[in-house]
């Protein structure tokens, strides 16, 4: 299928959400493409190919990007995203959030500098919870640079570190979204 620029840096875009957004999340492939009446192959060639290859419709796309959290235009549903992010995609991440415009974030380091935990609020009712390697906190201040003045780095110490990690077991989103609002202030 022959497409335009515009098409080819809007699926690119897309592409790159999907690809973020799945791996975050850790959802497979075989899931998405299940649940949305798709080939698992079409999926990952889209994905892969950065969207030059489109073996998929666009409204399964969407209900793809839905389902993993974002609209087509990369704005985030509302909710808790939990992401479990890999030093490679650190750089996805803080694309993701200033595209949505992040209000305020926190980096959480361990202080046993075992992990690193970012939250940040991009709108009342939307907050992302990631979990980060240890060595992430200046790639995503690099990352976030845009959003400087909204991002503080705070050291946890061995209190912090029980309940910043309880809060990333919880299971019950409701009940983390209200404590990670408490702890932000």
């Amino acid at each position: 299928m022959k497409v335009s620029a515009t098409d080819g840096e809007m699926n690119a875009r897309l592409a790159s959400w999907l690809g973020f957004l799945r791996a975050a999340r850790k959802v497979t492939l075989q899931s998405l493409a299940q649940a949305h009446g798709t080939q698992r192959s079409n999926l990952s060639a889209f994905i892969t190919s950065g969207g030059k290859i489109r073996n998929i419709s666009a409204d399964k796309l969407r209900g793809v990007l839905f389902e993993l959290g974002a609209l087509s235009d990369g704005a985030l549903k509302p909710g808790l995203h939990r992401w479990h992010v890999t030093s490679d995609m650190i750089t996805n991440m803080c694309e993701l959030l200033t595209l949505n415009g992040c209000e305020r974030a926190f980096v959480f380091e361990l202080g046993s500098g075992y992990g690193v935990y970012l939250v940040a609020q991009v709108a009342s009712n939307i907050l992302i919870f990631a979990s980060l390697p240890p060595e992430a906190t200046e790639a995503v201040k690099a990352g976030l640079r845009q959003l400087a003045e909204m991002v503080r780095v705070i050291t946890l110490d061995r209190a912090g570190d029980s309940q910043i990690q309880a809060l990333w077991m919880t299971q019950d989103d409701s009940v983390v979204q209200s404590s990670l609002v408490n702890l932000m202030g």
